[in-house]
């Protein structure tokens, strides 16, 4: 598909539909529960899983639906934590001899992989609402159990 990716109507209902184009009344709606943490993931990935599905949970934006999404963030995540160990034990750099007995300084290949892992993971983070520029484009009601109910509200 060729485009732009479209934006889910809640989205656009939360920020005024901008570009005033018609509204999906179809949009799946899946329900707003955490969905299960997947047993495969190791300790770090499960960790953040429930840091996160607390975190998400509490802004509204987390529904049954989220789980793959949020295993790969996971997954993301604890990647970077591996990467960060690798170059802390083996630094940034080595140093090899080539053909010709000359010293060549090289990259950890580490290096590169925490920096791909980092660019994936700040795409879930906006995917998600994580980050400060992607939450200032949403507004979300939050869920019932945190609104304060007034006792007054049905006399007035």
């Amino acid at each position: 598909m060729a485009g732009r990716r479209p934006t889910p109507t809640a989205l656009k209902l939360v920020t005024g539909n901008p570009g005033k184009r018609a509204l999906n009344k179809k949009e799946p709606k899946p329900a707003a529960k955490a969905p299960p943490c997947p047993a495969h993931l190791d300790s770090d990935a499960k960790a953040v899983w429930k840091r996160l599905c607390s975190l998400l949970k509490k802004m509204g934006v987390l529904t049954e639906a989220d789980g793959l999404a949020l295993e790969r963030l996971c997954d993301c995540y604890s990647d970077i934590l591996r990467c960060r160990e690798l170059i802390e034990r083996d630094g940034r750099t080595y140093t090899t001899l080539d053909q010709n007995s000359n010293t060549l300084i090289k990259n950890n290949p580490a290096v590169n992989q925490l920096r791909a892992a980092d660019s994936q993971f700040k795409s879930y983070l906006v995917e998600f609402g994580l980050t400060p520029a992607a939450r200032s484009k949403v507004n979300v009601d939050p869920p019932d159990d945190d609104k304060k109910k007034d006792p007054l509200a049905g006399y007035f």
